[in-house]
């Protein structure tokens, strides 16, 4: 078994940081984003309140370094997908939603972030490269529209999608209208 002094030895090997955001991360699948404060962090990760001033200064630090991992983790599980094709990322840009639910809407949350942490803004870039790259693949279909409103028109279903898992209404609307899908076939089938 691991005690608290085991665990300090540990963060003075350099390991805190990556301490931090594992507590911050369990935190928010566990409790949501309101459960999210540097003592309530460092209370759970064994150390004291102070101890995550060094590595994020304040508490838009972690959260920014943690929506980092966020996009780190969305733009990996994408990128292996692109040769298949707009619907394939999609699907997984939902399921990445509904496996991780407190730390996507952490991601989109402007408000308790600092979207100019150079970290934040080349992980969320990437991301972005990702569905950028897809919009480019698919524009020829959707002539007359300008590559803005492609965009914003194909992010907004996918993202939408997502949102709508996370927070269980698609599993109301499956339902509510007494159909014979699961919650899987439901978000394949909404974005052929």
């Amino acid at each position: 078994m691991t005690t608290r002094s085991d665990r300090a030895k540990t963060y003075h090997h350099g390991d805190l940081r990556a301490a931090l955001l594992r507590s911050a991360r369990t935190l928010l699948e566990e409790e949501g984003i309101t459960a999210l404060g540097l003592r309530a962090i460092t209370r759970h990760a064994g150390v004291s309140p102070t101890a995550a001033v060094p590595h994020f200064g304040n508490l838009t630090g972690l959260l920014s370094a943690l929506a980092t991992v966020g996009y780190e983790e969305l733009a990996d599980t994408l990128t292996p997908l692109m040769k298949q094709g707009a619907h394939a990322v999609g699907v997984a840009y939902v399921r990445f939603a509904m496996r991780n639910p407190g730390l996507f809407t952490l991601m989109f949350r402007s408000d308790v972030l600092d979207r100019q942490d150079p970290a934040f803004a080349a992980a969320s870039a990437r991301t972005s490269a990702i569905l950028t790259q897809l919009v480019d693949e698919v524009r020829p279909a959707q002539i007359g529209r300008s590559h803005a409103a492609t965009r914003a028109a194909l992010w907004g279903k996918v993202h939408g999608l997502a949102v709508l898992a996370v927070d269980g209404f698609l599993e109301i609307l499956l339902t509510n209208e007494k159909e014979k899908l699961s919650l899987e076939e439901l978000i394949e089938d909404a974005l052929r």
